[in-house]
């Protein structure tokens, strides 16, 4: 099989669906006992994601099931049935990460059918501690936009996007795996792949025998997923996710099956493309150093170039500004940071 310079959709059904902002088919077989399922995302820009349904002889297996929400558990029927199964048989649920398009449905299903949830240990820690009181503590946060050299007139603003509802449970696996752990699924051997950087805790999925890597969200074909949403106090979520990607060398002939958008090959062109972008953010931070130096996070990121401009950000897309502006900060003064930085081209 020759190498492939760059990203090759592999569903056409998959492509239109989603560059024409439609959901693809309700079921597609995707390679031998494997179909992609479609399942809405309630809210916010991504329309859905692809959850994986894997057919053994003692029942289905899924990937990523998708939001616990009614329109998503009819969209996994529905599926199913496309496919010549039922919700009843599902015998395990596996997540690559806590979000809520992914590991949502897990509990329902757990309850519904008796599946056996599975996600990593690592990511089982992250849900707890997104999901403690500390993680919504106001007075700690007040002192992170301090810490972070907010004008106290942006303040309100901030604590009110902060203050929003969590979208993610506690909850525990019934089954926590670790890095190089096999999943023996009834003719599917997948092996776990730990790859933090997303979120600390998420797992890629190998399958040798067909070729084939579950992504999740850690590389998507045209979407630069977000790093650190999600992480363990004292992590570096940006070395973390550079050295994932490059963990995924071994699987760059591989197909690979995202969590979102269509399935696609050119896993080594997409993996350069992702690293340059987000490198890019870095190398923009590290030029500022040598004259802002120790100056607070808003000072940095007041002078950063941002799609929707720095003027018209407010709120939610405001705290996200200043958190990625604060990691690449922290990342751009690391030896790992310099290495790539010295390493790569401008992009």
């Amino acid at each position: 099989m020759g190498g492939v310079s760059a990203v090759e959709p592999l569903s056409p059904a998959q492509l239109s669906a989603w560059d024409d902002a439609q959901t693809p088919p309700v079921a597609e077989l995707v390679a031998p006992q494997v179909w992609a399922i479609p399942v809405p995302i309630p809210a916010g820009t991504i329309p859905h994601t692809l959850c994986y349904a894997l057919f053994g002889g003692d029942g289905v297996h899924l990937i990523d099931p998708g939001w616990g929400h009614p329109d998503g558990i009819r969209a996994l029927e529905a599926g199913l049935a496309s496919a010549g199964a039922a919700l009843a048989d599902v015998r395990t649920v596996i997540a690559t990460h806590f979000h809520p398009d992914h590991l949502g449905a897990a509990a329902e299903l757990r309850e519904r059918c008796g599946a056996r949830v599975v996600f990593s240990r690592v990511e089982q820690q992250v849900l707890h501690t997104e999901t403690s009181a500390e993680a919504t503590d106001i007075s700690a946060y007040r002192e992170t936009l301090r810490g972070w050299g907010v004008p106290e007139p942006r303040w309100d603003e901030l604590i009110a996007s902060f203050g929003r509802p969590s979208l993610v449970a506690s909850g525990s696996p019934d089954l926590a795996v670790d890095d190089g752990d096999v999943l023996d699924l009834s003719g599917h051997r997948l092996h776990v792949l730990a790859t933090p950087g997303h979120t600390e805790g998420h797992i890629c999925l190998i399958d040798e025998e067909r070729g084939l890597l579950y992504s999740g969200d850690h590389v998507l074909p045209r979407i630069y997923s977000g790093v650190g949403i999600g992480v363990l106090p004292g992590s570096d979520a940006l070395h973390d996710y550079f050295h994932s990607l490059d963990r995924l060398a071994p699987y760059d002939e591989f197909v690979v099956l995202p969590g979102h958008e269509f399935r696609f090959r050119g896993l080594a062109a997409r993996r350069a493309q992702v690293a340059a972008h987000h490198l890019r953010r870095t190398r923009e931070v590290a030029a500022l150093a040598d004259e802002l130096g120790d100056a607070p996070v808003w000072d940095y990121a007041r002078r950063l170039t941002w799609t929707a401009g720095w003027s018209g950000m407010s709120g939610f897309w405001l705290h996200s500004a200043l958190r990625q502006t604060a990691m690449h900060r922290d990342y751009a003064r690391t030896a790992s940071a310099r290495a790539r930085l010295g390493a790569a081209p401008p992009a």
